[in-house]
Formats: C-alpha cells, structure tokens, sequence
C-alpha cells in the first residue's frame, strides 16, 4: 500500500518536517509499505520547503543505505520507505519524464499575478471583474514568492496543478489500498488555496477529467490535516509600509480561517477523515513572505500534526466513510507552556516516546563521545577510526543528527514549548524530562561509561572485516538500536 502526503504550502513543509523526524526514530507508519511525499509550493527558494526536501533526501539516502541491498524493512531507526512520484516507474507521463525530487515542479513562476492573468489581453469588462475580486497589490505581487496569505490568489494559480505530469504520474501509480493524505494550513495563501482544489480535482471522476483510474480513485481513502492559526507575525514598521515592502497581515488569520471553514461546510467533499490542529500565538515571528528567508522554527504543534498521518493509517477501510467523514482534534491534558511525554494519551505514549528517547539518546552519544572512544572494543571491532574518518553514509548520518538537534532546539524555544526531551542537556539521566533516572552511592544511571559498556555487549565478538559504506553503517545502526534499547529497559524503564 502506498500513502501519497500532499503538504501544501509552508505549513505543509515544516509538518512533514516533524514527521520525518518521528520516522527516523522509528515511528512506523501502519499499514503502508511507501510513503511519497509531495511538496507543493510556486516558491521554489521557500526557506521551510528546501530545508524539507534536504532532510526528506537524507533520509532517503539513510534508507537506502540500510535496507537497499535486499535488506528485509523492519521496526528501527530509519525504516520507513520513503519514494519520490518519479521512481514509481509508471507510464502515467505519457512519455514525459519527471525530475526525481519530492518537489512539485512549478516550471518557475517569476511574474506578477496581473502578467499571469494576461490582465492587458482582457476585455475592459472582464478586467473591471478582476478589479472586484482582486486587490492592486494582489494583482501586482509576483508569484514567485507563492501567495502571501491570499488563498483566492492560489486558487486562480494552483489550477494549473490539474493539468500538471506529476498529476498524471500520481493518477496512473494508483491501485486500489492506496490512501491520500493532504496537509495544510487554512489562514496562509497557497496551503488554503491548494488543498481544496487538489482533493476536488483527485477525486473528480467525470468524464471531463483526464487522470487515469476514475474508479480507484474513487475508492481512495484520503485524509487532511487543516493547521488553524498557532503562530503570529510581526507588524512592519510605517517605514516598511512607506517603502512598500512585501509582508503578511497575520491580524486576518482568523478572518481568513472563518471563512475558509464555511467554504469546507458547504463545498468541501472526497474526504474520509479531517484533523484540526490550532493554538493561540505567542511571540510573533519575523515577517518574510517568502523566498529563503521565510524559515520558521520548528513548533510543537507541527509534530502533534504529525502524528496524524499514522493515526488515519490505523483506522480500517470499513470505518472510513465519505459520507460520514471523521472529524478528530487534539487537546492537550493542561493548558501548560511546558509539554513533556506525560501530556501525551497513553497510546501516544506507548508509539511515541521511546523511540524518540531512543534515537535522542543515539543522537546524543554518536556525536559527543563516539569520536572519543578510540579504545573502546566496540570502536576497535567496528574499524570506527576508519570508518568516521572516510565512510560517507556515516558523515550522512552525522549531518541529519545536526539536523534533529536543531529541530529539538527550536521545538524548545516557543511559547508552547515541547520540553519532554531536553535538548541542551548533557546528561543522559536527566535528558527525559518526565523520567530521571535514580542515582546514588549504588549506580551512577546512564553514564558514557555504562553506555560504551552497552554498545560492546550488542556487537559481541562480531567484528567488521573490510566492510563496504552501508555494511558498516548497518553495523553502527543495529548497535544503537540494541544498546539504547537496553538501556531504556534497565534504567530509564520508560514504557
């Protein structure tokens, strides 16, 4: 079975950010053999896309790496299959090739959305109507930098997505099992604009639709994530108006969700499943409308939408119903600034926090004290000193480590602050907020020592002997996931 992720817009990147993150820790999702992700944004140098698709191709790389040569997928660090729409090796291009990327190519859209109407071509009364539902900054805005939080700008653009190769290769890959699912905010511009016409046009199994398989695709079990506001921004100062420089009113975000709400009352259909997922703002963030600089922090309530993806996996076919559609929303226990794994359900818990604690916990230690333990058997017996000096897999593995530590120091830093796993802490028994691990004159917890100790007794007496780039780093893996699963068995017992 496959699950196809639409994350539209921004907001759609940074929760496919947080889900990778939950993947690579082994979080599975259920149910589902590939995951293909599909990014969808008209501005390409989006901060919060490219950061996405650079980590979406680490892990991809990682993947590989591990279980490419006919290595059996299982539950760990890093299992998941992830795909791109241009390696399901379909005919649905008609002789077209795709790039391999998880990126939507929009071809490059670097004019202003007058120009892209062809607003001079127009009779004088079509551009009187345009002059009615469009304001002159929209029409002057250039598209390149996406939608500005003006989703009935997107909408007139991401039709084109109808018409698109990659709609076409997405149509043709579909078998029946496979499942949908879109993620995206409702008070931005291109996510609001581009998740209502991307489930109308899928679905869309009249005779006036191209895409192949209308059956399937009637039968396709699709969910959504709708981001209500959680973030606000700064106000531009009076200058930066006088100057004209481009910026977002966050003050009509809940305008904006209100009226996007009412519109998916009445119109919204071709769903089995919805999710809602809001918060009040707290400090607001820096205003960039788009291009590199819009790279916001990574929030809490990203990796609480996250978590929505494997959920809808769980649920059966039988209970999903497009006439009856489910509607979820999360709530946490308290209204608390400091979220740990104890606000989570019991559930959650169980699926969630350990191999988050456990992939931490190889964080942690792979970065900080391997490169010191040139003495260690489990160092000597893996050829470490060669292999981190000269194994590129391995250096792919440091780099996405550097990467999750900065997704866990920015998820610690706003209002709604996730503090379960603490990010700058050093020691290992104090690292789970919810769970410190006792110490005294009998035991010292989880210390480097104990840890090193751990690592030896799961390598055994197996010692690597001119192993290539990803036997090694499967060796390196499967240590980790035995040690840190010992020690969260002996001495965190976190369950």
């Amino acid at each position: 079975m496959k699950l196809f992720i639409f994350a539209v817009g921004g907001t759609g990147a940074r929760v496919l950010r947080s889900l990778t993150m939950l993947l690579a820790a082994g979080v599975r999702i259920p149910n589902c053999d590939q995951v293909v992700p599909v990014l969808i944004d008209p501005d390409t140098q989006n901060g919060d896309v490219t950061r996405a698709v650079a980590l979406l191709k680490r892990y991809a790389r990682i993947h590989e790496a591990l279980y490419g040569d006919g290595q059996k997928e299982k539950t760990g660090f890093f299992s998941q299959p992830l795909n791109t729409l241009a390696n399901l090796n379909t005919n649905g291009g008609a002789g077209e090739e795709l790039r391999d990327s998880f990126v939507y190519d929009f071809g490059g859209i670097s004019q202003p959305f007058r120009d892209y109407l062809k607003y001079n071509d127009l009779s004088v009364e079509t551009q009187g109507l345009v002059d009615l539902l469009f304001t002159s900054d929209s029409l002057a805005a250039n598209l390149d930098v996406g939608f500005r939080g003006s989703p009935n700008v997107g909408s007139v653009v991401l039709n084109a997505v109808v018409q698109s190769k990659e709609m076409r290769y997405l149509a043709q890959s579909l078998q029946d099992g496979d499942r949908a699912f879109f993620i995206s905010s409702i008070f931005g511009g291109t996510g609001a604009a581009g998740f209502p016409l991307l489930v109308k046009n899928l679905r869309d199994t009249s005779g006036a639709s191209s895409l192949a398989h209308p059956e399937v695709r009637r039968r396709l079990k699709a969910g959504a994530l709708v981001m209500l506001p959680y973030f606000k921004l700064q106000e531009p100062s009076a200058d930066e108006k006088a100057a004209g420089q481009d910026f977002i009113d966050s003050n009509t975000f809940i305008t904006k969700t209100k009226t996007a709400l009412s519109y998916y009352a009445d119109n919204l259909q071709g769903l089995e499943a919805l999710y809602y997922l809001g918060d009040q703002p707290g400090q607001p963030l820096a205003n960039h409308p788009g291009r590199a600089e819009q790279r916001n922090q990574a929030h809490l309530l990203e990796m609480l939408g996250a978590l929505a993806v494997p959920h809808f996996m769980e649920v059966p076919d039988n209970q999903l119903d497009g006439n009856q559609p489910l509607y979820h929303e999360y709530g946490l226990k308290s209204d608390a600034a400091d979220v740990d794994f104890g606000q989570l359900p019991t559930d959650l818990r169980q699926d969630v926090a350990r191999p988050l604690i456990q992939l931490h916990y190889f964080a942690r230690y792979f970065l900080k004290h391997t490169p010191d333990d040139a003495k260690a058997p489990y160092y000597e017996a893996g050829d470490l000193a060669a292999q981190l000096r000269n194994n590129r897999a391995l250096r792919e593995l440091n780099d996405f480590f550097g990467e999750y530590n900065e997704w866990l120091r920015e998820l610690g830093v706003n209002q709604r602050r996730y503090t379960a796993i603490r990010a700058e802490e050093m020691d290992f028994n104090k690292m789970v907020s919810d769970k410190t691990v006792e110490t005294g004159i009998f035991s010292k917890g989880i210390t480097p020592g104990f840890f090193r100790d751990e690592l030896t007794k799961a390598v055994g007496k197996v010692t690597l002997k001119n192993p290539t780039e990803n036997e090694a780093l499967r060796w390196v893996v499967k240590a980790f996931e035995e040690a840190t699963g010992e020690i969260l068995d002996k001495k965190l017992q976190y369950s």
